[in-house]
């Protein structure tokens, strides 16, 4: 299978893409949530996750984004968009100027979040929203909208967003077939690379920090080198 990385702006590189004709089988992205996050509970000052993620403060990009997709979604696919319940206002509806919204997927954490230890409930979930470009039929049977994964701690963490590849798989599983081709345009450190490899499907990722793409670009090599 093949896993084509790209070290750039996602607006720009997604240009090239529509402009060399690629139409891609499902997107599956974690973008910016406009939360300008960056973790407070590590006491080292120059620790890369007390660093706000490139973007998170930037709704216009997703703006942008978001009719690029459109055009690159093949009719039929389905699209899954990772994002905060603080602006599920904005997402939603920005999503449904383009698709149609099947479901506002819950992903339950095994624990929870930080936050306002005395004054906000703790949070343990995240949102994915599920949409497509017309109808889209889902595989292996009718599941729940809830779903139980784990979140990536400690040594496993490369990315203070990182995203568990087994939930990734059962995403994948659910919209695409393998040998399709699967674009997450924030790939951040390549965990849906690497899910898309486990499952037989293509890839194409996109990342804008140098960093996070030189993390992706290994996990990813690590992966397919395993299978030589």
């Amino acid at each position: 299978m093949s896993c084509k990385l790209i070290n750039g702006d996602c607006l720009e590189e997604m240009d090239k893409l529509i402009d060399n004709g690629v139409i891609v089988d499902m997107i599956l992205t974690d973008p910016p949530y406009l939360m300008n996050y960056h973790s407070g509970w590590i006491k080292d000052k120059t620790h890369d996750f007390r660093t706000p993620i490139l973007n998170d403060n930037n709704p216009q990009l997703l703006e942008q984004a978001m009719p690029l997709l459109k055009q690159l979604l093949k009719v039929g696919g389905g699209i899954y968009m990772f994002c905060n319940s603080n602006k599920i206002d904005f997402f939603k509806p920005l999503i449904e100027k383009y698709f149609d919204v099947h479901n506002i997927l819950i992903w339950i954490k095994n624990n929870h979040s930080a936050g306002d230890l005395k004054g906000a409930y703790a949070k343990c979930t995240e949102f994915i929203i599920f949409a497509s470009n017309g109808r889209h039929l889902l595989k292996n049977g009718r599941d729940l909208d809830t779903l139980y994964y784990n979140r990536v701690v400690g040594n496993m963490q490369q990315h203070q967003n990182q995203k568990p590849t087994d939930l990734l798989e059962f995403l994948i599983g659910k919209s695409s077939n393998p040998k399709d081709t699967i674009l997450d345009c924030f790939m951040g450190s390549g965990s849906t690379g690497v899910a898309c490899l486990q499952t037989n499907r293509n890839f194409i990722g996109i990342e804008l920090d140098e960093k996070y793409y030189n993390i992706a670009k290994k996990r990813c090599s690590n992966y397919q080198s395993k299978l030589m």
